[in-house]
């Protein structure tokens, strides 16, 4: 295996990026999980857990911890499957950020990971809409 890094940019300044990912209401929104579900303890050590609804309607909790939390530019944390990724947020111009996920997959996973991110990212990009 080896570290596969998906950057993008996403409209919105550093500290609203941080923000909607470590605000629980804003977590339920991009993840998206059933709304009051999300706990997140965003710290070094910390863990979070959230409920999401299948397709078929049945609820399935999600759990993780945090690794590192450096506030505002980086979340060292654990997805379902226990997958470690690691988040860098870094300001870019015009109130724009760029945003990294760096992942240690396998080479076959890569096409998939990315696609993952990118929805991620686009329901990250809705909230962030909605709270400027």
């Amino acid at each position: 295996m080896s570290d596969f890094t998906v950057t993008r940019i996403l409209k919105g300044p550093r500290g609203r990026v941080w923000q909607v990912l470590t605000q629980p209401s804003h977590f339920e929104g991009w993840l998206p999980a059933k709304p009051g579900t999300a706990v997140l303890d965003v710290r070094t050590g910390g863990s979070w857990q959230a409920t999401v609804i299948s397709s078929q309607g049945e609820e399935i909790a999600l759990t993780g911890r945090y690794d590192e939390v450096s506030e505002p530019d980086r979340l060292v944390m654990t997805v379902p499957g226990d997958a470690v990724t690691a988040i860098t947020l870094t300001p870019a111009s015009d109130d724009t950020t760029q945003i990294a996920y760096t992942f240690d997959v396998d080479e076959s996973m890569h096409t998939m990971v990315e696609k993952s991110v990118d929805e991620v990212l686009g329901r990250v990009s809705t909230v962030l809409v909605e709270v400027a």
